[in-house]
């Protein structure tokens, strides 16, 4: 019989030296806070997707440490069972206080994509002959992904609506009143479930089709970027732009929920 959420909890404390009576408030922590939800996501995620793409025809998983060497540390693997085909996963919150609202009408939310380690010099070495980029390229977007470090980024556009309350330190839930009207243009039922419908509206899109390149019109924001209209680099935080009208994305950002054939695009095109 497999152990329950408690004596998992227990055991982890044991394991680790954590007296348990303090484990609430070690978790929050504001440094640990962002670690926890980001990681938990990635769990959320893999729930989702097993609910929306077929399961005679996909399997979804957590990457493993020994797989994450060869998969670009990405966190989850979505294997196509009659191709052998593998898309990386990478799962990234919004960025804290993400939202924007312009006078046009239309809103964009800002995604948190960056290495969570800065690559060295010594790793800027290392890798810029095999990926054939210069050193010195390299090392300007050094926090920055490339579209080959994985295949697909999913995200919630919860985490957008997130303040730093100043006096605790703590993340808390604030959004505006603005943001409260956006989310209700998206389909939010009421005031008291708004929370959690933010963190479930949860989109997807191509890592080739968030990079500065010229066919995607994304800029790098990098101010020492000698390229920033096609440099190849994925911004730190990708843009998801909302349509004044009918608020859905309108640059390649696809709802989780109408995703199934999104997927079935990389083991059907050529």
């Amino acid at each position: 019989m497999a152990d329950s959420w408690q004596q998992k909890i227990e055991a982890y404390c044991e394991k680790y030296d954590i007296p348990i009576l303090f484990l609430a408030e070690t978790l929050y922590e504001p440094k640990v806070i962002p670690m926890i939800r980001g990681k938990a996501f990635e769990y959320s995620v893999i729930n989702i997707l097993d609910k929306v793409l077929p399961s005679n025809e996909w399997r979804v998983s957590k990457s493993t440490p020994t797989e994450e060497l060869a998969y670009h540390d990405t966190d989850i693997r979505i294997f196509h069972k009659r191709t052998g085909k593998v898309l990386r996963v990478e799962c990234k919150l919004a960025k804290k206080e993400g939202h924007r609202f312009y006078k046009d009408g239309h809103s964009e939310i800002r995604v948190k994509c960056m290495r969570s380690r800065t690559l060295g010099d010594a790793k800027v070495r290392e890798l810029a002959p095999k990926l054939g980029i210069q050193e010195q390229v390299l090392k300007v977007h050094n926090d920055q992904y490339l579209p080959a470090d994985f295949d697909i980024i999913i995200t919630s556009i919860g985490n957008a609506f997130y303040r730093t309350d100043h006096a605790t330190g703590l993340y808390e839930w604030k959004p505006t009143k603005i943001e409260k009207q956006f989310l209700e243009k998206l389909g939010a039922p009421s005031e008291a479930c708004i929370k959690d419908f933010a963190y479930n509206r949860v989109y997807v899109a191509r890592t080739v089709d968030l990079a500065a390149k010229p066919n995607t019109g994304v800029i790098c924001s990098r101010r020492k970027c000698n390229n920033k209209s096609g440099c190849g680099f994925i911004p730190n935080y990708p843009i998801i732009r909302f349509d004044a009208i009918t608020n859905k994305p309108t640059n390649g950002w696809i709802p989780i929920e109408e995703s199934a054939s999104f997927f079935k695009t990389f083991v059907t095109s050529p």
